[in-house]
């Protein structure tokens, strides 16, 4: 056998392992490449699921009418779709201008609020010291002094309205044909688990329904309660005021804090004893809702631990920003039901868990043991 004989063979598998490392940087430069790409357009994809997920939330809706009257999908959803309208149009026509007359107060006495809190916490060394190490913070990143946090938080509002105007316009198309997205994704998964995913994007789908359902309810419980209660203890622009809480209820436990801020701010420019008030307000109002509200109407929606919940904002607002904050619920939502349909059962077997009773069911049943207990024989 030739020198040359025996060189070729190593030529060729030296060729062979270059064109694998040049395949596979071009694979990693690919992922980069895609990861950036997503990462530029975060705010795009969260708004695309929030189209999703009232697209979902309008489809379940005409389901449940169609369930319950027979009416085909394609007539159900123009009533669901109507339905809404009208009911934000009626909003808008009957409280529009007292919300916007109390919108426009709380933009006057927020700053003034903020001054004021300033201003007493500037009385004792502590809260002097508090106040000057947060403006050295807030100025070190560009937020300036704290009365230009109004601002901001107004400026990022209209951002989100403008996300939201075009979520909803998003989410008409979607749920027009949803069955031809469904499709699209469906054909980007192997063939054979085609199946498997289709079930699990059915499950998410249903999940996501009742917790958006559950959630609304809720979010006008808290809202009416709210208003009343900031009426009966004569805080300025009560409305309005219980309209900003039932919104930020949306976010799941945070947003509970975050609703009694703004409430507890008018209240303290009116007279300081008023926040504390409005503090209690807040947590009856929440503590009724999280005992006898939430558990009564979630049933077997997912139960995500407060735990998970409350670091699945943080990530999902530090990833996406305050479309993060406002998408935290659903996305946490998907990604529980997506975790465990598709790794605890499929992958580790685990049998599909059911939904914990809590608060008023889990007092109903166990009133309903102890008196099955009671009418056994041999029971005194």
């Amino acid at each position: 056998m030739t020198d040359e004989e025996v060189s070729r063979p190593a030529q060729v598998s030296g060729a062979s392992g270059l064109s694998d490392f040049a395949l596979r940087v071009v694979i990693a430069v690919l992922i980069v490449a895609v990861a950036l790409a997503l990462w530029r357009l975060r705010d795009a994809i969260a708004i695309g699921f929030g189209s999703i997920v009232l697209a979902v939330s309008a489809l379940g809706l005409a389901d449940d009418i169609g369930r319950r009257t027979g009416l085909p999908r394609r007539y159900a959803l123009p009533l669901v779709l109507g339905l809404a309208a009208l009911v934000m149009l009626i909003s808008i026509a009957v409280f529009g201008a007292t919300v916007a007359a109390q919108f426009n107060e709380l933009g006057r006495k927020l700053p003034e609020s903020l001054r004021l809190l300033e201003a007493r916490a500037r009385t004792s060394p502590l809260g002097a010291d508090l106040v000057g190490r947060l403006e050295e913070s807030m100025m070190a990143s560009g937020a300036g002094s704290l009365p230009k946090i109004a601002g901001a938080v107004l400026s990022a509002l209209a951002g989100l309205l403008t996300y939201g105007l075009i979520t909803v316009f998003g989410a008409v198309f979607l749920a027009i044909d949803p069955g031809r997205y469904h499709r699209g994704f469906i054909r980007l998964v192997p063939p054979s688990q085609r199946a498997l995913y289709a079930r699990t994007l059915d499950r998410v789908g249903e999940t996501l329904h009742r917790w958006m359902v559950s959630r609304l309810v809720v979010m006008v419980v808290v809202g009416v309660l709210s208003s009343l209660g900031l009426w009966a203890l004569g805080i300025d622009a009560p409305l309005a005021l219980g309209l900003t809480g039932a919104i930020l209820t949306f976010i799941p436990n945070i947003g509970s804090v975050m609703s009694a801020i703004p409430a507890g701010l008018i209240g303290f420019v009116q007279e300081p004893i008023m926040a504390l008030y409005v503090a209690v307000l807040f947590w009856f109002v929440h503590f009724v809702e999280g005992t006898f509200i939430t558990p009564y109407i979630q049933d077997e929606a997912v139960d995500v631990p407060p735990v998970v919940s409350i670091f699945s904002t943080l990530v999902f607002t530090v990833l996406l920003g305050p479309v993060g904050v406002v998408l935290s619920g659903p996305l946490m939502v998907v990604s529980f039901v997506a975790v465990q349909a598709l790794y605890l059962e499929e992958v580790l077997g685990e049998p599909r868990a059911p939904a914990a009773a809590r608060g008023l069911r889990a007092w109903l049943a166990k009133l309903t043991r102890r008196r099955q207990r009671r009418s056994e024989p041999g029971e005194s």
